[in-house]
């Protein structure tokens, strides 16, 4: 076997802009101690600057001439690194195809490949294609060393509706890094306690029904202040432009993306995450919340049952039951001792589990074991 700081591997996915998931995954991997005990090559994918930022003909163009340029500097680094292993992030849809052309390309020049897939519709997105596109997704992901997934339940999906080959599939959870514990604590507001939405503003992360508890449900405004954070997109001005019809703007604050401390500064400062989604991969959101020892209130869809059972480190609810989340709210607000303790609940989980230097381990596993098996 190679030693281990001779292994280079060559690293695909996105950075900021835009903001995601995926995004915040590949940002954490380079934080991590990887980095230190490997060779990575990082390749950006979204290597244009402002391609998430521009609508219709313009955004189309710009996507398409990002997809060739990272191509070519794909190829390059191929050519001009020799990696051991090409390690892709994807997501599904046209993402899908385009990072599946990037783990050919590098089976093509002698590259073990691992594809790491994030997209959270993965089983629409295969469901919904044809039979013939079916058999390319299939291929596609039967072409590599391996194919990560991020729970078992998806684990399942790929091998016994899609047909992923079982020696090819391996679980890696989604992780975070703990907050700094030395920091000061949450300012919390005197009357009321506050709700955090930190996401994508998408129908399928719940955020309509959290919107219809807070205009429908009056009384709770008086428990409550709510925070929606995510990326401005269209949906998001939506959901801005109906808390102004709605006079909601004291209980209510909008403020857009938030990283860094800005985004470590709304967490400190709550005491509820609510992420009621129809469709979930290991949702990073969420992991974040319960390292700061938030109450999450989430629902059992893709990844997260494995992470959340109910009433023991979080509250399950049915996706699109906004009574359920109403009577959720209104019972947290009236027992602080059930607060604290999920809340310490969660916190422990993701020490334990879900926290990036046990990760860091498995990845470290994962890269010594292909390097091994191609020696």
């Amino acid at each position: 076997m190679k030693e281990q700081k001779t292994i280079s591997v060559l690293f695909s996915g996105p950075l900021p802009p835009p903001l995601g998931g995926m995004t915040t995954y590949c940002q954490d991997y380079l934080r991590s101690n990887l980095s230190s005990e490997f060779n990575i090559i990082f390749c950006r994918s979204n290597l244009i600057k402002g391609t998430y930022e521009v609508k219709g003909l313009c955004s189309f163009v710009l996507r398409c001439l990002n997809s060739v340029v990272m191509m070519i500097v794909w190829v390059w680094r191929l050519i001009c690194k020799h990696p051991d292993i090409a390690h892709v992030h994807t997501n599904s849809y046209v993402g899908f195809y385009k990072r599946g052309i990037l783990t050919i390309l590098a089976r093509m020049f002698g590259t073990r490949t691992i594809l790491h897939v994030h997209g959270a519709w993965f089983d629409k997105f295969y469901d919904k294609s044809s039979w013939f596109m079916q058999r390319l997704i299939r291929y596609l992901l039967n072409a590599n060393s391996v194919v990560v997934v991020l729970s078992e339940e998806w684990e399942d999906f790929f091998m016994d509706t899609i047909g992923v080959q079982s020696d090819r599939l391996v679980v890696i959870h989604n992780s975070v890094f703990l907050p700094n514990v030395n920091v000061t604590g949450p300012i919390e507001d005197s009357d009321r306690l506050t709700i955090l939405f930190l996401s994508l503003f998408e129908k399928r992360k719940g955020i309509y029904e959290l919107v219809d508890v807070i205009a429908n449900r009056r009384q709770l405004l008086k428990k409550y202040r709510f925070v929606l954070a995510g990326p401005k997109n269209t949906e998001w001005d939506i959901v801005a432009k109906r808390i102004n019809q709605l006079n909601l703007s004291d209980s209510v604050e909008m403020p857009g993306p938030l990283v860094e401390d800005a985004k470590d500064r709304a967490y400190r400062e709550s005491d509820i995450y609510v992420l009621q989604s129809y469709a979930e991969g290991m949702p990073l959101g969420l992991l974040e919340a319960m390292s700061y020892g938030l109450v999450c209130i989430t629902t059992p869809v893709g990844g997260i049952p494995q992470v959340v059972q109910d009433m023991h480190n979080g509250i399950l609810i049915e996706p699109g039951n906004v009574d359920a989340l109403e009577n959720t709210l209104e019972r947290l607000a009236a027992d602080p001792a059930l607060r604290d303790e999920l809340g310490k609940r969660a916190l422990e989980t993701v020490k334990m589990d879900y926290n990036w230097e046990k990760r860091a381990e498995d990845i470290k596993k994962l890269y010594l074991d292909i390097v091994g098996a191609s020696s």
